[in-house]
């Protein structure tokens, strides 16, 4: 005798839910480090650091600096901006500048940059909008290199209206 229809029908459903539950999970674990990837080394923190004066700098542990810069200093939201990554002392396959929020979430916002001389790499990006007037910003300069992906973390705040 064959089950009843509901019985039936609710066993299809949770078979589609841990499927889509397993594909979600997989999908998770093969983000996971692109959106959080792992450093060897990072420069420490610069809080005297005012990219609307100049471009900053960052000493990364066991030699080499990375020197960061955006235009326009005016760091405006929702215009492009041209981002500058100088480095002294260490080289690099390959650099990416991730924007996060300091104390709200506001997505995935990560740029390539292109190499156009040794040591000088330059790209362009965009911030998002935000509801507050005024939003905290952590631009991380990840650089690939032969010893691992090292950071250089550099703070500013842009302002919407």
């Amino acid at each position: 005798m064959p089950p009843p229809p509901s019985r039936t029908r609710a066993g299809w459903w949770a078979a589609l839910g841990l499927l889509v539950a397993a594909a979600a999970g997989g999908l998770a674990y093969q983000a996971w480090p692109i959106l959080f990837p792992s450093v060897t080394a990072a420069a420490p923190l610069d809080p005297d650091c005012d990219l609307r004066a100049g471009p900053c700098s960052g000493r990364l542990p066991g030699g080499g600096t990375v020197r960061f810069g955006i235009e326009p200093k005016a760091i405006p939201v929702l215009k492009p901006l041209t981002l500058t990554v100088r480095l002294e002392g260490v080289e690099a396959r390959g650099v990416e500048v991730d924007f996060a929020g300091t104390d709200m979430n506001m997505g995935y916002n990560r740029v390539a940059l292109r190499g156009v001389a040794p040591g000088l790499w330059r790209g362009g990006g965009m911030l998002p909008i935000c509801v507050r007037d005024v939003m905290s910003w952590e631009a991380k300069v990840l650089l690939d290199t032969a010893e691992g992906r090292m950071a250089a973390p550099f703070r500013f705040d842009a302002y919407s209206r």
